[in-house]
């Protein structure tokens, strides 16, 4: 074997690192493993491949910098389709292949499947692609988390800033899937609330959906707001765009998947501008807002240094899982530091104990963890000429 200077370098500091750290750490693992499932295949497939490469730039940048408490992190990654059994099947082979430390699920159905099981040992922190309401439950929920707000808040955000606008009516247009029926209830007992009437509810396919029915549907009773709920890269354009093509005014609002501006300026270039308007919640600062976000300059900046032909964009769905990563390794820096065994029971337990943590730039205020979530996000409207999605609104604490 050739050993290089780098890597002499490396090794050592390696050494020095596992020589510092608590310990606790002896009598554990040489190594962290982390796994996911990622729907590389299915019909959402796009969001499963955008989303990927935070995994192993995460990988590397750990382990180029001494790993966590010295010791460094496997990320083992298995394709889903977006179903939930195979999701599941994927993380009991992960699982049996030997102790795990962190698991990133693609769903909120898988979620919900695994979440009853991850008792005693089977137990293991995850975090996902899920912002499920149901997963901002400490009693039921004990192992489960989100990088943001669940989806009742981003609906409850929109809400308000409906009705800080003065609007009086809304649809909430949703997919036939548990992510797309996640916030009604909740939203309907807001909107009564605010004053707001919920003029129709109407339920799609999650992809192939018959667009022209369902926007005959809201020319009925053309709300002033409808909140487009459950879909990720197919049918919240449709309606959309079927929508301008019927003359609806409608002012069209989406949650955190339906808010990536990839898709948006896809078919900005495809179909022309009808998306100009379009409104929705984002948790995070949009990847070209750098000015408050050395995170984002930093990530860039590694990016380049792998890629020169870097376009110097990254999707809100990598920021999302990367900022997953982020707090876990925040929660097993915490554990470390505090001479405590990386259990799952305390990794959860410093997870909830992050208050005002300075993000890097993924939030607007400072980040405090409640109950398995983090509860902020703002409202951003599509330029369609400038293709950016421009903040609207402050950000709002839920």
């Amino acid at each position: 074997m050739t050993i290089t200077r780098r890597s002499l370098i490396k090794s050592s500091a390696m050494l020095a690192g596992a020589t510092m750290v608590p310990s606790i750490l002896s009598a554990q693992t040489r190594e962290w493993r982390v796994a996911a499932s990622l729907p590389m295949t299915g019909p959402f497939a796009t969001a499963g491949q955008l989303v990927a490469p935070s995994f192993a730039e995460f990988e590397a940048i750990v382990n180029d910098n001494g790993g966590i408490g010295g010791r460094p992190i496997r990320v083992e990654i298995e394709d889903s389709g977006y179903v939930p059994r195979n999701a599941l099947a994927n993380f009991q082979r992960a699982q049996a292949a030997g102790e795990l430390h962190f698991y990133f699920g693609d769903s909120t159905g898988f979620m919900e499947l695994v979440g009853p099981t991850l008792q005693g040992a089977s137990a293991v922190m995850m975090g996902s692609t899920s912002f499920a309401s149901s997963l901002a439950n400490r009693a039921h929920r004990p192992f489960q988390f989100m990088a943001g707000p669940t989806y009742e808040d981003q609906f409850e955000i929109l809400l308000k800033d409906i009705a800080a606008k003065g609007g009086k009516t809304v649809a909430f247009v949703y997919s036939d899937t548990e992510f797309g029926r996640d916030p009604l209830a909740h939203g309907r007992q807001v909107a009564e609330e605010l004053g707001i009437q919920v003029v129709l509810e109407e339920v799609t396919r999650a992809e192939g959906a018959d667009i022209e029915s369902h926007v005959t549907r809201l020319a009925q009773v053309n709300p002033e707001y409808a909140i487009l709920q459950g879909y990720v890269t197919g049918v919240w354009p449709q309606l959309i765009g079927g929508a301008r093509a019927f003359g609806l005014t409608t002012q069209f609002m989406g949650t955190f998947w339906g808010m990536e501006k990839i898709i948006a300026d896809r078919v900005t270039e495809q179909a022309g501008p009808f998306l100009d308007g379009y409104q929705g919640v984002m948790p995070y600062r949009y990847f070209y807002d750098q000015a408050d976000a050395p995170f984002y300059r930093a990530m860039a900046d590694f990016k380049r240094s792998r890629n020169p032909a870097f376009p110097g964009y990254v999707s809100t769905w990598e920021l999302e899982a990367r900022l997953s990563l982020e707090l876990w390794k925040e929660s097993m820096e915490r554990v470390i530091n505090a001479d405590q065994q990386v259990t799952p029971d305390n990794l959860m337990a410093a997870l909830n104990g992050i208050q005002d943590w300075d993000s890097g730039g993924f939030f607007g205020n400072p980040a405090s963890v409640v109950n398995n979530k983090i509860g902020q996000g703002r409202v951003y409207r599509y330029d369609a000429s400038s293709k950016l999605f421009n903040p609207v609104s402050d950000w709002i604490q839920v």
